[in-house]
């Protein structure tokens, strides 16, 4: 029986690459000496070397492609007639923090599949944060007992930040150099342009021992080039970082493409890149196959074959790119720059069987979905599976609750002021940028009031997930809701517990909610939960099917907006508003973080003090 229609799937772990005994088979099976298991039979094919519609049988041996030709085959084992059909390579998800979606890494592969996602390059450092190398291993080891190529990169060290960021875990650069030369690695992650140039500045040359590793040893330097452009971006290349997914301007497109760098672009719950810069590839006539289309974050409420990796190919159509450009820029592109288009990205002999059947290239309507040799049918998909994760990845917020009563936001010696000015992160949802507000407020009984709706102003805090007495606070401005509270345990980078809420006694409740659950996210009404989800692997993510976990979010942001709350993702964004690599305000358990300063900062004007 071949993968992916056996019971005992997950419980042995699939190399990313094949083995002798395959490719020895597959060429046999080329050769016409043994039958294929399987011959698609009928359709016409997309030839990413060509960029042409070709036609061709598939023949498949196992996992992999061993010849593409119109010679007829009376022996094998199943023949899937698929005239009239269009054959694509399966789709290659480039750039995804897995954890974002709120699955489990083996839930997390039927939802990408259902979407006609068959590799995945990811590095889990979410995971790592709370798990450290232990709990990275795990998850990559998770995905791939699916059907899907989890290829991993690795971050050079966890925290990003270590100087500011408290984290549960750590990855040391010696960790991460365990990783880098396991199987299946194939590059360094979230190489941050804006650490390179000041390691450059600083002399540290040590801090680059690692990327030169990986660059002599074929693994690809993945950057982070936020805001990193003119002799920054250059000796980011210098040093050896290949691309980045961080472009937010057509100019800066052009610049990075035409100095060597692969552009990731990215459409996810937040990220918008694809529609508003793919257009710069036909406008300043780019060579596309230096793009890929990518997602980075994304809600499992949005992995759906019309809202995933097929939205980002009909945006670049409909942008004027040309649709077989469009499809290489989530399939051959991306293998290509990783360095493993011999077996993903391709329909060609030697590569995974994986593909996407296609009505035709105009409707873009999934039919069928193939996965290293096997169909990805609706029973498949549609059952029950129990990961058995380490006990040690399920309870994973040790802390103690927080205290209303003694939580203060004012500072003491503040007690008798009528009147204080405060300065609440407020977001722009169009950059996802955040500053700061001021914010003129009463105090009553010795802390701030928040009681005037039309200044709308909420409590927010983060409470590090295993020091008690690390609990950072500070104001958020125009989330919507005036009453109640939402606290979460997936808070990129570091995964403290981050809540919102007005009075702080709902806010607390929210937040030991979470505790309780050992991570999730939780909605309160002053004293009542109204909903929750559970994170219980890592505190980050679900172990549960995606569909019911699609119903449950949805259901979670519906009872958001009921109570007001008007951003555009009104639970994601939270997610973001711990996180200290981005511009330009955040909370930390530290109290209010200026990220450009990286320092903490009051959350009280001067005039204040």
């Amino acid at each position: 029986m071949l993968p992916g229609h056996g019971e005992g799937m997950y419980h042995q772990t699939a190399s990313v690459f094949p083995s002798e005994r395959e490719r020895f088979r597959a060429g046999r099976v080329a050769l016409g000496l043994d039958p294929p298991d399987r011959i698609l039979q009928g359709g016409a094919y997309l030839n990413v070397f060509t960029r042409r519609i070709e036609r061709g049988d598939i023949w498949i041996a196992g996992r992999l492609i061993a010849k593409i030709t119109t010679e007829p085959c009376r022996h094998a084992a199943e023949t899937v007639d698929v005239t009239g059909k269009l054959l694509l390579p399966g789709f290659i998800e480039g750039h995804i923090h897995v954890e974002s979606s709120l699955c489990d890494p083996v839930h997390f592969a039927k939802a990408a599949l259902e979407c006609g996602v068959t590799s995945v390059f990811t590095d889990f450092h979410e995971v790592g944060a709370v798990a450290g190398r232990t709990g990275m291993e795990a998850m990559i080891a998770a995905l791939r007992r699916t059907p899907v190529k989890g290829f991993l990169m690795t971050p050079i060290e966890l925290p990003f930040l270590p100087e500011v960021q408290h984290t549960v875990s750590r990855l040391t650069p010696v960790e991460a150099q365990w990783l880098l030369a396991g199987d299946g690695t194939v590059g360094l992650a979230e190489v941050n342009g804006r650490k390179i140039v000041e390691w450059l500045t600083d002399g540290r040359a040590d801090n680059f021992a690692l990327i030169a590793d990986a660059v002599a040893n074929r693994r690809t330097p993945e950057g982070h080039l936020f805001f990193t452009r003119g002799d920054d971006l250059d000796a980011c290349l210098a040093v050896g970082v290949s691309s980045d997914h961080e472009p937010r301007k057509p100019d800066e497109v052009v610049e990075k493409v035409s100095k060597g760098l692969f552009v990731m672009l990215r459409n996810g719950t937040l990220a918008r890149e694809v529609e508003t810069l793919v257009g710069t590839v036909v406008e300043h006539q780019l060579p596309s196959h230096r793009i890929g289309l990518v997602t980075d974050d994304m809600l499992v409420s949005h992995m759906t074959p019309d809202r995933y990796m097929l939205h980002k190919v009909r945006t670049a159509i409909d942008r004027g790119v040309a649709p077989i450009d469009a499809i290489c820029m989530v399939t051959h592109n991306l293998a290509e720059h990783y360095r493993v288009g011999e077996i993903v990205g391709a329909l060609r002999p030697g590569a995974f069987a994986d593909v996407v059947i296609l009505d035709s290239l105009d409707s873009l309507e999934i039919q069928d979905v193939y996965a290293s040799g096997s169909r990805v049918t609706k029973e498949f998909l549609n059952r029950e599976e129990d990961p058995a994760y380490e006990p040690a990845l399920l309870h994973t917020v040790p802390r103690a609750p927080v205290c209303a009563d003694t939580l203060q936001w004012l500072p003491s010696h503040w007690s008798d002021r009528s009147e204080v000015t405060l300065r609440a992160v407020e977001l722009d949802e169009a950059t996802r940028f955040t500053n700061l507000t001021p914010v003129t407020v009463p105090v009553r009984d010795g802390e701030v009031s928040l009681d005037n709706p039309s200044d709308e102003l909420l409590f927010m805090l983060c409470a590090n997930r295993v020091r008690d007495e690390l609990v950072g606070t500070g104001f958020l401005k125009g989330y919507g809701i005036t009453r109640g509270a939402v606290a979460v345990s997936l808070a990129h980078d570091h995964h403290g517990v981050v809540g919102i809420g007005n009075p702080k006694e709902a806010l607390c409740h929210a937040v030991n909610r979470v505790i309780e659950l050992q991570g999730g996210l939780v909605l309160v009404d002053e004293d009542r939960v109204v909903c929750e989800i559970a994170l219980p692997l890592a505190g980050v993510m679900a172990v549960e099917p995606p569909a019911s976990l699609r119903s449950r979010i949805t259901g979670f942001e519906a009872e958001l907006r009921a109570r007001g709350a008007r951003w555009r993702e009104p639970l994601f964004f939270l997610f973001w508003l711990g996180m200290e690599v981005a511009p330009f305000y955040r909370i930390s358990d530290y109290g209010l973080f200026d990220t450009e300063a990286e320092s903490v900062v009051s959350p009280f004007t001067e005039d204040g003090r």
